[in-house]
């Protein structure tokens, strides 16, 4: 796809921009390369692999067990894998040139699926995606710069089969490697079912983050998310400022849930604002409804090590909290990958006071990895060490409202004014509980394993700042959409390249102000008039950063972004801000048609003394046309046109018939290349 702009009476050529695809982005929906041509083959066709056989009911009771909050969530079965593009899966050419590899992986009684990929080498252009068989759960696309050290880690696809589909442009299929190195088997859902079992009753006392009393933290729950490591734990953290209010994605949770490892770090997988959107009642052993919220909508993959401090990177495997003690159990990790505005994310401020301890306290957290609930202490906390020893690396709280559970560890700690104070590192099951928070004190100015400290990621500046405020992480929430796209429409069609030059004015951002973040180009067969049919429609890659209201843009669409001769194309624009906010879509008054050859419609008839008659022709090059009125005895009756015709666009020739006698009439249509005749009858 090629882009000109143009401004005022100068015509100039932008190039040089960057190709924005990614995770990042690819939580929109995306249309399958695989559903954009129809010679693609089908799922049935598509080569398979078969994880081995577990014991379900065996992982689930051993999961159980670990009733330490010390530990991760369980909640998948690793499988070490070597499929690669050579050996495995299907290969296959499309219409377009580009490569079509797909890989079906299928795990008997699986509740979801998710992947580890290793020497993520993809040539420029190249996009790979994870999807279930229906295409209704999509993540990606997934481009070179979308992998971590050489590793790419993928959020869940629900259900016991998930298909892996890379698509690479013509003559760049021997610059591609991807090694699927890990496949997990989801053995219980990241949400599980209510039960009134005593271990896990203490479900029925957590507070969803929808219900009243959450209302001051809206700014905090939207720091908080759950996160996956290698693809089968999970754990609670939060997001964190720093003193340059930059926006830099740190990310702070437990070290015992990643145990200082990088490797482990690198397999991150982050699902944000996950949590239900009503606030369900509380109460015994009452179940309650599990979240509706789909955990899957937004998520990140990939974190680089920043800091660790804590005792559990020298255990083989996860430790528990016994081997906590006498550290405060902190990890700071950055996401490594741009979030989306869309999402609406806040960065949380701290407070790292030597003798400071809460006097009430706030918990946000996803127990047992369910959707996101909040927990209140309204009593003094106190400082102690883990499970009230004798020093001083944690917050002990009493919760008074609310709990935690497996898969809260990590969460914030937050005091009454907001800030971040530790993180969760151990405590009881039940409500009414006792919890254990690592102080981010006791981090500040120690390092881990890779000889960093808190303090030079939190205070950059070195500004000795004891406390420090929250602030969004894309700045203030905007609301205001850009005014929909003016002038949108097809400028050329060349139906030997084949490609469609489109024309507009640009947008602005709040309304026809500035300039908005980026385009959204896509096209369809068939007309795109509603936002599903939007959302449907193939993607065409554009500039990341659009020009200023009122100038006049130009895009050329190509083969290169799937264009094929002999079809008919439908085209919408939608501009985006960067917070997300789209406007309205904007498309073209007419398709554009490339045609292989000339197409005139057969004549008709005609009745009536008001009546006419029309005839529509598509030329598949440009040229003078010249149509004229026959009667039956050969004189010419009318010149109904005489003009240069543009190719690829259809053109209407309307006859009024109100004045002639009834009979037999013929349409001469001569052009450069070609002479045609249609016959028209009128009945009057």
């Amino acid at each position: 796809m090629s882009f000109r702009r143009y401004t005022l009476a100068i015509i100039g050529v932008l190039v040089g921009y960057a190709w924005v695809t990614g995770a990042a982005t690819a939580q929109e929906r995306t249309a399958l390369p695989s559903r954009q041509h129809a010679t693609a083959r089908s799922t049935a066709d598509i080569a398979i692999q078969t994880l081995p056989t577990v014991d379900v009911e065996a992982l689930r009771a051993k999961a159980e067990k670990r009733a330490d909050k010390g530990e991760p969530y369980r909640f998948g079965k690793a499988f070490d894998t070597d499929y690669s593009l050579h050996k495995n899966g299907t290969w296959e050419q499309l219409p377009s040139g580009s490569w079509l590899w797909r890989l079906r992986i299928r795990s008997e009684n699986a509740v979801s699926l998710n992947f580890g990929f290793k020497n993520f080498l993809l040539p420029r252009g190249a996009k790979l995606y994870v999807h279930d068989p229906r295409g209704e759960v999509i993540h990606g696309p997934y481009t070179r710069e979308d992998a971590t050290k050489g590793q790419l880690w993928t959020p869940i696809v629900p259900g016991n089969q998930a298909i892996i589909e890379l698509e690479v442009p013509e003559g760049k299929r021997e610059r591609t490697s991807v090694l699927v190195s890990r496949a997990n088997h989801g053995f219980r859902p990241l949400s599980p079912k209510p039960t009134k079992k005593a271990d896990v009753g203490s479900r029925s006392c957590n507070i969803d983050v929808a219900c009243p009393e959450a209302d001051p933290w809206r700014n905090q729950i939207r720091s908080v998310g759950l996160y996956s490591i290698n693809g089968t734990d999970l754990c609670s953290g939060s997001l964190i400022n720093n003193t340059s209010e930059d926006g830099t994605p740190y990310f702070l949770t437990a070290e015992h849930c990643l145990e200082g490892s990088e490797e482990k770090v690198t397999s991150m997988v982050f699902y944000w604002n996950y949590q239900h959107p009503t606030c369900r009642p509380q109460g015994g052993e009452e179940e309650i409804p599990p979240t509706t919220d789909d955990k899957t909508d937004q998520t990140s993959s990939g974190a680089l090590l920043r800091m660790s401090y804590g005792n559990c990177e020298n255990t083989n495997g996860f430790c528990s909290s016994n081997d906590i003690a006498g550290k405060p159990d902190i990890t700071l990790v950055e996401i490594d990958e741009p979030i989306p505005a869309s999402y609406n994310l806040f960065l949380n401020g701290w407070n790292r006071e030597e003798e400071f301890a809460p006097s009430e306290a706030v918990s946000i957290h996803h127990p047992s990895t369910y959707g996101k609930r909040i927990t209140f202490e309204f009593d003094q906390t106190a400082i102690t060490g883990l499970s009230n020893s004798s020093n001083d690396t944690h917050i002990r709280v009493n919760w008074d409202k609310g709990t935690t559970e497996r898969g809260s560890s990590g969460g914030p700690l937050f005091d009454s004014s907001q800030r971040t104070v530790g993180v969760l590192s151990s405590g009881g099951l039940g409500c009414e509980v006792q919890d254990w928070y690592g102080r981010i004190y006791n981090a500040w100015e120690t390092g881990g394993p890779i000889g960093a400290q808190l303090q030079g990621w939190l205070d950059p500046r070195n500004t000795g700042s004891k406390t420090l405020s929250g602030r969004p992480l894309n700045g203030e929430t905007d609301v205001a959409p850009p005014a929909p796209v003016q002038d949108f429409q097809i400028s050329e069609v060349d139906t030997r390249e084949p490609s469609v030059t489109l024309r507009w004015t640009a947008t602005g951002d709040d309304g026809r102000t500035g300039s908005a973040q980026r385009y959204l180009l896509r096209y369809d067969t068939t007309r795109i008039e509603s936002a599903a049919d939007f959302e449907q429609a193939r993607p065409v890659n554009v500039p990341l950063l659009p020009a200023p209201a009122g100038r006049t843009e130009i895009a050329t669409v190509t083969s290169s972004d799937g264009l094929e001769t002999g079809r008919t194309y439908y085209f919408a624009l939608v501009a985006e801000d960067d917070a997300g906010n789209r406007s309205s879509q904007a498309s073209p008054g007419r398709e554009a048609v490339l045609t292989r050859e000339i197409r005139i419609d057969e004549g008709g008839v005609a009745s009536g003394p008001t009546s006419s008659s029309t005839t529509r022709f598509v030329l598949d090059k440009t040229q003078e046309v010249r149509v004229e009125l026959y009667d039956l005895l050969g004189r010419r009756l009318r010149i109904l046109l005489d003009r240069e015709i543009p190719e690829g666009f259809r053109q209407s020739v309307r006859i009024s018939t109100g004045s002639l006698s009834s009979g037999p009439y013929f349409l001469r249509f001569n052009g450069e290349t070609f002479t045609e005749t249609r016959k028209i009858t009128v009945v009057n």
